[in-house]
């Protein structure tokens, strides 16, 4: 176990390429395949539940692909360097803002709901101006962790208000919707094992755990999804 510093990167080699870190395109592929899945187990939106339903099938697809484009950032890194990471934030960037739209859209108080709304539609274009900023501007080569800065922060409050915050608040009349906002409890440790830089084995890092605790609020996800097509708000 490394704590504070991070296992020198495995490498192997595939068809004459010279890869690095396979624990990677496995821990990311296996949230790409998650992603699809209950992309696909969701169903068609109908009806009332139309724009919540296909906004979260949006967060579904996004999600899966900036974690399917992240591993092969990480696969490829020799070849693509630190411009092969970037598609993975920016995807990142807009799977939250559908979240965020989902969950916003349940809200029982007009001027609340347009409030929040705009709220988080310029954050949005701030995230991807700030994106946009860190990638042309700052100095990745030697540190390309600081450009997961302007996507953590952005996830951390879309995620901690719409499905915290929004969550608990749904769930006085929809008990189901407790599965969003345990799922952001889930995610605090994965906060820990990246900022401390908690690695158990080189097959096993901070990221992969970062990602298996994910994993596990996708599945929550689709429990509170499944919640709200089964009962109605009436907050």
């Amino acid at each position: 176990m490394l704590i504070g510093q991070d296992f020198e990167k495995m490498q192997f080699d595939f068809l004459g390429l010279h890869l690095l870190e396979p624990n990677a395109l496995l821990g990311n592929t296996l949230i790409f395949v998650l992603s699809m899945f209950l992309f696909l187990k969701i169903g068609k939106p109908r009806g009332e539940r139309a724009f919540f339903i296909a906004s979260w099938r949006w967060f579904f697809v996004l999600c899966g692909l900036s974690f399917l484009l992240g591993g092969f950032g990480h696969v490829f890194y020799n070849y693509w360097g630190v411009s092969g990471k970037h598609p993975a934030w920016y995807f990142s960037i807009l799977a939250v803002f559908f979240v965020e739209r989902a969950m916003i859209s349940l809200h029982p108080v007009a001027k609340r709901k347009a409030l929040l709304n705009r709220i988080s539609q310029v954050k949005l274009i701030v995230a991807l101006l700030a994106a946009l900023y860190v990638s042309l501007f700052v100095d990745l080569e030697a540190d390309y962790s600081k450009g997961m800065i302007v996507p953590t922060t952005n996830s951390i409050f879309g995620f901690v208000y719409t499905l915290g915050v929004l969550g608990k608040y749904y769930a006085r009349t929809i008990p189901g919707f407790r599965y969003f906002w345990l799922s952001v409890i889930i995610l605090f440790p994965a906060a820990l094992f990246q900022g401390l830089k908690i690695s158990i084995h080189p097959w096993f890092d901070k990221n992969d755990a970062a990602h298996l605790l994910l994993d596990f609020s996708l599945i929550m996800y689709y429990f509170g999804i499944q919640a709200y097509k089964g009962q109605r708000i009436n907050a």
